[in-house]
């Protein structure tokens, strides 16, 4: 791993400029901008800090699983750290977002973050009341709102997480010739002594010589809700293809018999409209003719109904008028022709 021993000069600080005495580190990649204030970790002044890493590799699911960005081309704020060949963060994004609001409301771009082109940072003379505007913006639970919402997460990133332990360091025995060299080493002189709240020793060393990846994935997709669909048809039912053919051959074949019926239905349905015109029997077909070629024509029983007449009886069929079939009485023996 990499091995330290830092000279952080406690006897130097100026007063209310620093209360804490120690070493600030953090851990990141290459391309990524070093925010310290946010992601870094202290280290006591006085002691041996042994610290060890676990490298994680995240991979996130963009849309529509998450609301990540790839390289931040999707995020509706500039990065101003790209300047510095920086690949996109979640804090760079909210650091350009907010000095894009301290410029559009406040006139000037605070010192503490980089400056697009054409932008001034603030000071004294040309903003006098610079200092009250961002103050107001930095409390400001609107703004910082917006800039929440307008950043993204990365969708692949690489965290590191470190076990950190500290013991006393240099050890009461070891302290006179420790210090004699390192004031040796500093300054080429054994004049100069150091003592223990100005030194801190690190250790920075990786646990495992592998690093471990957390990728996101579906729970469940369109290929494989049918084919958990098929396992358990085929398991509780023994479906298969054939039975699917099945199922939708029985609803082509119940759609057909509906319509045949219908159809059946339609045309009875029109007969007994057809039959319904005709208070007696039917018409004939010399009838149905003559009234098709005659446009004169009526039948005679509704002509006579229309007109509201009564119809005559039927006449019957008259008697034979021929005297050979009178009955005469028997006349006896001797009877006068002549009377006949």
């Amino acid at each position: 791993g990499l091995k330290l021993i830092l000279d952080i000069s406690q006897q130097d600080y100026i007063p209310y400029l620093s209360s804490a005495a120690g070493a600030r580190l953090m851990l990141h990649q290459q391309k990524s901008f070093p925010f310290l204030k946010d992601q870094g970790i202290y280290a006591m002044a006085g002691t041996e800090t042994s610290i060890g890493v676990l490298v994680d590799e995240l991979e996130r699911m963009g849309y529509p699983y998450s609301d990540c960005t790839m390289n931040g081309s999707d995020v509706p704020v500039k990065n101003l750290y790209s300047e510095y060949n920086t690949s996109y963060s979640i804090q760079a994004c909210l650091r350009s977002c907010f000095q894009n609001q301290m410029i559009e409301i406040c006139g000037c771009g605070h010192y503490m973050f980089p400056l697009p082109e054409g932008v001034t940072y603030c000071n004294n003379d040309d903003n006098p009341g610079w200092a009250y505007c961002y103050s107001s913006l930095r409390s400001s639970i609107e703004h910082r709102q917006i800039c929440i919402d307008f950043c993204k997460e990365t969708c692949n990133d690489t965290q590191y997480k470190m076990t950190i332990s500290m013991a006393d360091w240099p050890s009461e025995a070891s302290e006179d010739w420790i210090f004699h060299i390192l004031s040796y080493e500093r300054d080429m002189s054994t004049n100069v002594t150091l003592d223990r709240n100005g030194i801190i020793k690190l250790n920075i060393y990786f646990q495992e010589y592998n690093y471990r990846t957390i990728s996101e994935s579906a729970s469940t997709t369109i290929v494989w809700l049918l084919s958990s669909l098929g396992g358990q048809f085929g398991f509780w039912m023994g479906g298969s293809v054939l039975c699917l053919i099945e199922f939708g051959e029985i609803i082509i074949d119940s759609l057909w018999i509906t319509v045949i019926n219908i159809i059946s239905w339609c045309k009875g349905l029109k007969q007994k409209r057809a039959r319904a015109q005709y208070a007696d029997a039917p018409p004939t077909v010399s009838e149905l003719v003559e009234a098709h070629t005659n446009l004169g024509f009526q039948h005679e029983e509704v002509g006579a109904a229309a007109r509201g007449e009564a119809l005559p009886p039927e006449p019957g069929t008259p008697p034979p008028n021929y005297d050979s079939l009178r009955v005469r009485p028997p006349h006896g023996p001797g009877t006068d022709s002549d009377a006949e």
